[in-house]
């Protein structure tokens, strides 16, 4: 199937790091923040007072930031306590903070040898394989630390953040229930469990979690914004619009929560309110691109290409926009829906000339000179969209659905649409691609898997049905066949070659 999206109004990243949460803070965490762990000195009990008394200097220097001193210092303390936990990790510390290592190493695990229950020397340690990316000896560290004090919330918290940054999101998100069970039930602890739930898909958890924090604190607007755009994967855009509206009256200023409001006006069959909130987006930003190519896809998507057009011509007129070519493309989409080609092309040529490496303009070209028979210049066009942009997954696909559709370069064709299939895996219309490529192939079994999966994860779409009809009178299924051709007409009346495939296939049912 050649279709690919040309409307995308807005796509929405959840999974910031937000400064003040969890995440940021540790993430950010200063030596100085280890060094309140030492403070009582050698705890040998073979140590001597001249030992304290290098302990002491070399602390009083590294509160200083004399670290070589203070290494002296902490050395001549260690040839009379060798053993010290404090001492070694003291040095370690100062090592760290030096760039060397595997020196700081070394001396940790002496501490640690010496005693495995040391906290201090088993958290720098860790601290020390986090700063060099070992992380998953970072996290054996802090399960060494959770195992012997289940409650240690440090631990805890570092563990998870680990475990986020090894994207074991899972295992992180149990971490801090744990946390929240330990009495913990912070403000930051729900954001962040809401986070880890919206990326497992778990939405229902996440939403929990946003409206606890939102009501612990009900100027959190990270957490209320961030529950808005739940209620809109939930399909709740009532409760999505009420959201951005209160977050909104905090910050009336915030044009990319208005675009959030607007999209979510529009996914609410509510175009004349996501008009109105787009205008107001263009008069607080006059010389921003963004608002005028969302007010324009909408008047596209209403069928309103005049208004389009006399927004666009702002749109280019702005004056020092790195993205105008942006503009132009959505012209020659808007010139195309009034089917003015000649337009519509030399709109897209114009993109090109702005910004000759980017692959949309070729794209955009290459499907215009398709739609209007030129299927050597279209594919032309295409062929420069997937030098530009190997993973251009729609050019990858439409490329390979023409050769399919012309029965032409057919393993090319199949191994172009495997490989827009490897970027997005679950689209019904490059499985349809897939299926239609085998199908020309001679590989009807193939062909009936593909797209009956097809179906199932587009829809009902006219040519998905007159290619499976096809396949199925392929293989012999004359009844299947025609209810596919039936459901392909229902769906789209004016086919002249299915209506076609409808008449010979009764005949062969009555032979």
């Amino acid at each position: 199937m050649k279709k690919y999206i040309i409307i995308a109004i807005m796509g929405v990243t959840l999974f910031a790091i937000v400064k003040g949460s969890p995440l940021y803070c540790r993430s950010s965490e200063r030596l100085s923040d280890y060094d309140t762990l030492f403070s009582e000195g050698p705890k040998s009990k073979s140590a001597t007072s001249k030992s304290y008394a290098h302990f002491l200097m070399g602390k009083m220097l590294d509160n200083d930031l004399k670290f070589e001193q203070a290494l002296d210092e902490y050395k001549k303390a260690l040839q009379q306590d060798p053993n010290s936990p404090t001492i070694n990790t003291s040095i370690a510390l100062d090592y760290i903070r030096l760039n060397k290592p595997d020196e700081a190493t070394a001396h940790l695990n002496v501490a640690l040898e010496n005693d495995p229950t040391d906290l201090r020397a088993r958290f720098t340690l860790a601290l020390l394989y986090t700063i060099t990316k070992k992380f998953d000896k970072a996290a054996e560290q802090y399960e060494d630390i959770v195992k012997r004090n289940p409650h240690n919330i440090k631990a805890l918290a570092s563990l998870a953040d680990l475990y986020v940054v090894q994207q074991k999101i899972e295992e992180a998100t149990k971490i801090y229930e744990d946390i929240l069970r330990e009495g913990k039930d912070s403000v930051l602890i729900h954001f962040t469990l809401g986070i880890f739930y919206t990326k497992l898909g778990k939405y229902d958890q996440a939403l929990a979690h946003f409206s606890e924090a939102v009501k612990l604190n009900p100027d959190y607007t990270e957490a209320r914004l961030s529950r808005a755009i739940i209620y809109e994967l939930k399909g709740d855009f009532a409760k999505a619009i009420e959201d951005y509206k209160k977050v909104l009256e905090a910050e009336p200023l915030n044009t990319k929560v208005y675009s959030l409001l607007a999209h979510a006006y529009y996914r609410n069959k509510k175009a004349d309110d996501a008009v109105t909130t787009y205008k107001l987006i263009i008069d607080l930003e006059p010389d921003k691109l963004d608002g005028y190519l969302d007010l324009a896809y909408v008047y596209l998507s209403e069928k309103k290409p005049d208004e389009a057009l006399k927004l666009l011509d702002k749109a280019v007129a702005i004056k020092d926009e790195p993205r105008v070519n942006l503009a132009y493309i959505v012209k020659g989409m808007t010139y195309a829906q009034k089917d003015m080609k000649g337009e519509a092309l030399a709109a897209y040529k114009r993109a090109i000339e702005l910004a000759p490496k980017d692959a949309e303009g070729y794209f955009y070209l290459g499907s215009e000179y398709e739609r209007q028979g030129d299927k050597g210049l279209a594919k032309e066009e295409l062929k420069k969209t997937i030098e530009l942009n190997p993973k251009h997954a729609d050019a990858l696909n439409f490329l390979g659905y023409m050769y399919a559709d012309e029965g032409i370069n057919l393993d090319e064709a199949i191994g172009l649409i495997k490989r827009a299939l490897e970027i997005s895996p679950n689209n019904g219309a490059y499985v349809d691609s897939l299926g239609w490529a085998y199908f020309k192939r001679g590989m009807t079994d193939e062909a009936m898997t593909q797209l009956e999966k097809a179906i199932v994860l587009y829809g009902k779409d006219s040519i998905l049905y007159d290619h499976l009809g096809d396949v199925y009178y392929k293989k012999g299924l004359i009844d299947k066949a025609r209810d596919a051709w039936k459901k392909s007409l229902e769906l789209k009346q004016d086919q002249q070659a299915v209506k076609e495939k409808l008449e010979k296939s009764e005949k062969a049912r009555k032979q």
